[in-house]
């Protein structure tokens, strides 16, 4: 007999949920990749470091391309859904998969942030700069932070921020 094709899937979790969701997949013998990285955390009286998620909301999941363990999978505590169309998940591809668990697992501490092209216009989302609308001018790998412009009477300044604050206009 041969062995079903395994594929990898996007699974969506309930916020915070994606070390949950990829225990619990493991107790049910589906292989999950759940990539995270140490980040410094800012507490009231000091900073911490903390496991963060690289990508926030989801975890990666490998299973055979059928209905039956799909349904398995939806029926996990903590899962939102599989990432696809109204008629079947859609398979990630398994070298980008690869190449995600790589980095992670080279000790690079990556530096996620939104797939901007130069110029596009962007709004911040968090931080003390919040509501701010400016345009994207670059990446400061040094400081792993985005580089933007703001405007205001014709002038401008440029401003750095966090990478995930920031949420293409």
């Amino acid at each position: 007999m041969i062995a079903p094709a395994l594929n990898w899937y996007a699974i969506r979790t309930r916020s915070n949920y994606e070390f949950k969701v990829s225990n619990l997949l493991g107790k049910k013998s589906v292989n999950t990749f759940y990539p995270s990285v140490l980040k410094w955390s800012r507490r009231k009286d000091r900073k911490i470091k903390v496991v963060r998620p690289l990508f926030p909301g989801y975890i990666f999941a490998e299973c055979p391309a059928n209905p039956r363990d799909w349904l398995e999978i939806k029926k996990t505590e903590g899962v939102v859904n599989i990432l696809g169309t109204k008629d079947a998940p859609l398979p990630v591809p398994g070298e980008q998969v690869e190449n995600v668990r790589k980095i992670v697992e080279s000790g690079i501490d990556p530096l996620p942030h939104p797939f901007l092209k130069e110029g596009e216009r962007v709004v911040v989302v968090d931080g003390p700069m919040r509501g701010a609308v400016g345009i994207f001018n670059g990446f400061n790998e040094k400081k792993g932070a985005l580089v933007i412009t703001v405007d205001l009477l014709g002038r401008s300044l440029a401003a750095e921020v966090d990478s995930f604050s920031v949420e293409r206009l």
